[in-house]
């Protein structure tokens, strides 16, 4: 175990001094197990230790893909199918709450949305009784999974969003990230637009971390009783160490990845302790753990 400043989490050099003291762990996606393009180093087999060991493993993460499509691009970067008990995804649970509609809010959205984000996205409504329409006065809501293209920056957006803001439409926004990894990049993410949207006055709902619906019901797949048997392990303070301390579970962050310039510290290289606890301070979060990276040991 490398040093800890007072008040700050233990930096561990590897997921095997997690192993003794919980029997699930729950894992990001993006910043944990890969860079948005490839695995990355020893991620695959500190997942294949896990499952050797005999421990539940589960990705939960917010990214605007149904559940399938999402452990399909995890097979690509080499995490078979057979390594995750689960694969739960914000974007999945907005499909079901557009198939189900258990809440009022829901159930007033209507059917026309107009999509912000990739076409690959558009998944979400697949299947349903809804149409995507190219215009705000043809909508009945908003749907936001990101940004169209990857080139585009949240001020292209502004005029747009001022006039669904202006005509009311409520906004379902399908992933929460404000950044999503890119390689040595990051680049804005739904949860950024959505944002700017509120603060034009617009109405958002978010499916996704940090809020509780998509860890409970990971909770209540993996039907462990003791919840002090559980880790959520990622790179995001307000989201999933955030979501983490939400449902009463450790955490671990992962310093290389979202946070590793915050840190000044490349992933795989541990932070020093003095920055991580300030980090950590600022953000209002407390995880019980901290990583360099996702691997086994160092």
């Amino acid at each position: 175990m490398a040093d800890s400043a007072p008040d700050g989490p233990p930096i561990l050099m590897g997921v095997v001094q997690l192993m003794e003291d919980h029997d699930a762990f729950i894992l990001d996606a993006g910043g944990v197990l890969h860079d948005g393009i490839a695995a990355y180093p020893g991620a695959v087999a500190a997942v294949e230790a896990l499952k050797a060991a005999g421990k539940r493993v589960c990705v939960v993460t917010n990214q605007a893909r149904r559940s399938a499509s999402a452990s399909r691009l995890l097979a690509g970067m080499g995490f078979g199918a057979d390594l995750f008990d689960h694969v739960l995804t914000s974007g999945e649970l907005a499909h079901q709450w557009l198939r189900h509609r258990p809440e009022p809010w829901l159930q007033d959205l209507g059917t026309a949305c107009l999509h912000f984000g990739p076409i690959r996205d558009a998944e979400l409504i697949h299947g349903l009784d809804m149409e995507a329409v190219d215009q705000p006065y043809l909508a009945h809501f908003v749907l936001c999974t990101g940004l169209n293209e990857v080139e585009d920056n949240l001020a292209d957006y502004d005029e747009v969003l001022r006039i669904c803001a202006t005509a009311e439409l409520p906004m379902l926004c399908a992933d929460p990230e404000r950044w999503i990894p890119a390689g040595a990049q990051r680049l804005p993410g739904g949860g950024a637009l959505a944002r700017r949207y509120g603060e034009l006055g617009g109405d958002v709902d978010y499916s996704g971390l940090p809020f509780d619906d998509l860890l409970d019901r990971c909770l209540d797949l993996l039907d462990i009783g003791d919840r002090r048997r559980v880790v959520v392990i990622g790179d995001n303070l307000t989201t999933n160490i955030a979501g983490a301390e939400a449902v009463g579970v450790d955490s671990a962050l992962i310093t290389g990845g979202l946070h590793r310039d915050d840190l000044g510290a490349a992933w795989g290289e541990a932070p020093a302790a003095e920055r991580l606890v300030a980090l950590c301070s600022a953000a209002g979060r407390h995880p019980t753990a901290a990583l360099p990276a996702f691997r086994w040991t160092a």
